[in-house]
């Protein structure tokens, strides 16, 4: 039996700390698009041929957010993950990454309604996506070994 390949994408995720507070953005997805719709999510998207993963980041916390002064902490999480229905072509690889900003000013695109800037536990209740809660768990743990470690 002979397994049809898809297209395979890498899709890019940003957990992205509020340097001063401490709290993390989350986005709610417009209820009029195409997947997850009606759902709190973090920034990110699908990278596009001959960016590397740290330009898509820079592309997708710009577009969706409006900020432009985002600093990579680092990679905290990898997943498999279907965008959709289990078919090949929505089969995807997406990497998580621990942001921080300064920013405060948030200026939404088309494919999100609505804000909050929320502590990482209280995240932990507003997100529905399995994958985007163990990214979120692995931040939480991230944190505190990084806070032990400081203190």
């Amino acid at each position: 039996m002979s397994v049809k390949e898809g297209k395979f994408s890498i899709g890019i995720g940003a957990i992205i700390e509020h340097s001063r507070s401490g709290k993390i953005l989350l986005l709610h997805r417009n209820p009029s698009i195409d997947f997850a719709s009606d759902q709190w999510d973090d920034v990110g998207g699908r990278m596009r041929q001959f960016e590397t993963p740290e330009e898509t980041l820079r592309r997708e916390v710009q577009e969706e957010t409006g900020i432009n002064n985002v600093k990579i902490v680092k990679p905290i999480d990898a997943s498999y993950y279907f965008r959709g229905v289990k078919i090949a072509d929505n089969e995807m690889i997406v990497i998580t990454y621990w942001c921080k900003t300064t920013s405060d000013k948030i200026i939404l695109s088309t494919e999100h309604d609505d804000y909050r800037w929320v502590f990482p536990e209280e995240a932990l209740s507003l997100i529905e996506d399995p994958p985007l809660k163990i990214s979120l768990q692995r931040f939480i743990e991230e944190k505190s070994i990084l806070s032990k470690i400081t203190e």
